[in-house]
Parts: structure tokens; sequence; C-alpha cells
């Protein structure tokens, strides 16, 4: 049986050698599903509010996204300033009684980027 001092040395002097780079242990999985780039939450200061863009390859997953959206608003009374194009929705969302970014706005952020995911990478798409 060896002594815990010698495994210890085995040990690092095996981590003393140089990695092989370009190879990897393991070959990875292609996936199936495409990366959507998402841009993040930028704050903006007149009025103190965050504001992020969501990109959409079709109207309809568009369509899909901003009718759950407003039906969050509808659930929470708490609303966000909507600006709907061809293929992208911009949110700017702030409390406007006080003009300031509260929990509710954080949460109604959340959901968003939830949603969005949802709806992208929805069984139905496929």
């Amino acid at each position: 049986m060896k002594k815990l001092h010698l495994l210890h040395e085995e040990f690092i002097d095996k981590a003393r050698r140089p990695m092989m780079f370009g190879r990897l242990p393991v070959q990875p999985l292609p996936g199936n599903l495409a990366i959507v780039p998402v841009d993040k939450w930028v704050k903006s200061k007149d009025p103190v509010s965050m504001r992020k863009t969501f990109k959409f390859s079709s109207m309809d997953l568009r369509n899909r996204f901003v009718k759950k959206l407003l039906q969050y608003e509808n659930e929470t009374q708490h609303n966000a300033i909507l600006t709907i194009e061809e293929d992208s929705v911009a949110i700017n969302v702030y409390t406007k009684d006080i003009d300031q970014i509260t929990d509710l706005d954080k949460e109604y952020a959340k959901f968003a980027d939830l949603l969005y995911k949802d709806v992208i990478y929805s069984v139905h798409n496929t």
C-alpha cells in the first residue's frame, strides 16, 4: 500500500505534464437547436428604465410572444412600452409613477426572457 505523500507526489507530477491542445477528451454531440443570440437588458437614464429588443425569425413567433406578454401585463397590471416591428419587439419597462426601476420591472424582464426562450424553442416550431 502506497503512503499518502507518495500518492500526492504522483498526482502533482501528472498535473505538471503539458496539456494536449487541439484535442478534447470527449467528442461533443451536435445539437439540433440553433443558438439564438440574445441582447442584454440595457438601463436608460431618461426616464430610468430597462430596455431590450427581442428578434424573431417569423411574424408568427413574434405575435405569439406579444400575445403572451399582453396576457402577463393583464394579470400583473404592470405595463411596459412595446415597440413592435416586422421581426422584433423592443420592450422598455419602468414604474411610471416614480420614474424608477422597481422589483415589478425586474420581474417583468425575467418573464420576458423566459417567455422568449419558450417561444423560440417551442416544440411547435419544429
